[in-house]
């Protein structure tokens, strides 16, 4: 009975460090996402700039990777993730400038230039920029550990220790 319990605790113990990083993980899927039909519609539309979805799709996947070792192995500094969310914050903020410029097409050529269809895209590339500087702020409180959770993980320590 004692053996299982303290098992139990462990298990909680790696699930609660695992889950420290669950906004980053979620953002990160989005991201991946967003980057993937982006990177598809480019291709359909044979345009250069196809690269830029594709980079950031591929650091994408290795902060995937990152995160998927945290499970086995807690770290606070995610190398992978705070360069992801760097180049999507620089990335969207060069194309955010373009939106209602002629530069727009690189980026765009499949969608059809109409203020309902530049409003839209401006909208989504604003709230991707705020979710990836909410992320590089997340990922700086980890680092420091002077997050939340990480508050939770200490008082859980406390009470099974």
């Amino acid at each position: 009975m004692e053996k299982q319990l303290k098992i139990h605790q462990k298990a909680s113990l790696t699930n609660l460090y695992f889950n420290r990083f669950l906004a980053i993980r979620y953002s990160t899927a989005l991201f991946l996402f967003l980057n993937l039909y982006w990177l598809v519609f480019l291709l359909g539309s044979l345009s250069f700039m196809a690269i830029l979805p594709a980079m950031i799709f591929i650091l994408g996947t290795l902060t995937s990777f990152e995160q998927i070792k945290l499970y086995r192995q807690h770290q606070n500094r995610l190398p992978f993730a705070k360069l992801f969310y760097q180049t999507i914050f620089i990335s969207y903020c060069v194309v955010t400038i373009t939106v209602y410029s002629p530069l727009f097409h690189l980026f765009f050529p499949f969608l059809k230039v109409a203020p309902t269809t530049l409003s839209t895209i401006f909208a989504l590339l604003l709230g991707c920029l705020t979710i990836s500087l909410l992320m590089l702020y997340k990922l700086k409180k980890i680092e420091c550990n002077k997050d939340k959770h990480y508050q939770r993980i200490l008082a859980y320590q406390a009470i099974i220790n």
